[in-house]
């Protein structure tokens, strides 16, 4: 639900009432966030055999064919359950504005057949879902369009919380840039941080992420903590102290060295005003906390928009790109680069003047233009 900060965060601050519709597993969520809750469609990512049939289509094919696999596919084949259950509820209660993600496809059809205004919020998906609009996801969503007596499906006009040109070549129609915010819990320091014994300040602090999606899916759990053990051993060797994010898979990734602290979870935006390096998955929102704690990024991009996310980055210069398969002297190399060039941490101070430019989100105004 971090990806929805920039939207939730303004609306409730202007005082709007704000409900997130969506599967039981976010309830907690949008609590911390002080966020109505709903539930609607079901927890289908989560059920073992979608997660090992797209993990295999990942491990054998490679990414372009797991991304039309999952959300050429997938994605719209679940759209159904989705809209009934919003069809439902917003009928008996119309909102006033609807900001979909852009990949929930059930949520922009409901809208459209109850006529209600409709934006949708990039989460990093966007330009994957561009890539496959036209070729897999609108011919998949036509009958069920159809069904509702709408439209040929098209992307809603669409928010997103960076520069448009930083994660687009094309931009998406009636793209928006506007400021990005995070959630106050995600921005305090953990306490622990300045009581471990063996980090000194004289040395560079390096945080590991490969994100949450990467762990969760069983299928590629055996790949990722082979990924997480070679940016493990490239740390040993390099002087610096490290923290490794690792949520389920940290219990399995004992540290060899008093310098690396491994953990299952961290507030990551408030590590990366800390951190000199960010090792990172590539996803758009782990992107942008980098960005906003002006932590330069060596990116190895697993799967989804990840790969074309941290090529980005590196080709502005805010960081490197190595490939996912890298083993740990390459990983090694890297990060000695990154830690002894400047220049990577004063692009990422320019990134991060640039974001802070954007225009905040003003949902009234944003309603009225609809």
């Amino acid at each position: 639900m971090s990806a929805l900060d920039y939207v939730t965060c303004p609306a409730l601050e202007q005082g709007h009432h704000v409900t997130l519709h969506a599967p039981l597993m976010f309830r907690r969520e949008a609590r911390r966030r002080g966020v109505a809750f709903s539930g609607a469609g079901t927890n289908w990512t989560c059920e073992p055999g979608v997660q090992q049939a797209a993990s295999e289509v990942w491990q054998r094919y490679g990414n372009a064919p797991f991304n039309r696999y999952v959300f050429g596919r997938l994605w719209p084949e679940q759209a159904e359950a989705k809209a009934h259950d919003l069809l439902t509820a917003w009928t008996r209660e119309r909102p006033d504005l609807v900001i979909a993600e852009c990949s929930d496809l059930g949520a922009h059809l409901a809208a459209r057949a109850l006529q209600l205004p409709l934006l949708a919020a990039d989460n990093g998906l966007g330009p994957v879902l561009l890539d496959l609009w036209d070729t897999h996801i609108a011919p998949a969503l036509l009958p069920l369009y159809k069904q509702y007596e709408q439209d040929t499906p098209t992307l809603p006009p669409m928010l997103t919380p960076a520069p448009v040109h930083w994660f687009y070549e094309a931009p998406p129609p009636s793209a928006r840039a506007v400021r990005r915010t995070v959630a106050a819990f995600r921005t305090a320091l953990p306490e622990w941080l300045d009581r471990v014994p063996s980090f000194r300040p004289s040395r560079p602090l390096v945080y590991v992420s490969l994100g949450t999606l990467t762990t969760a899916m069983s299928g590629l759990r055996t790949a990722i903590e082979n990924v997480y053990r070679e940016i493990m051993a490239a740390l040993h060797a390099i002087d610096c102290d490290a923290i490794v994010s690792a949520g389920d898979l940290a219990p399995h990734l004992p540290s060899a060295s008093p310098h690396i602290k491994v953990v299952e979870h961290a507030p990551q935006p408030a590590l990366l005003h800390r951190a000199d390096l960010f090792v990172t998955h590539g996803g758009r929102a782990s992107l942008l906390d980098a960005v906003q704690g002006a932590t330069p990024v060596l990116g190895l991009g697993v799967l989804a928009d990840q790969p074309d996310n941290t090529a980005a980055f590196a080709r502005s210069g805010l960081g490197r790109a190595l490939d996912v398969t890298a083993i740990r002297g390459e990983i090694a190399d890297a990060l000695t680069a990154l830690l002894g060039t400047p220049r990577y941490a004063a692009a990422m101070s320019a990134a991060g003047a640039e974001l802070s430019q954007l225009p905040p989100l003003d949902l009234t105004e944003m309603r009225d233009s609809l």
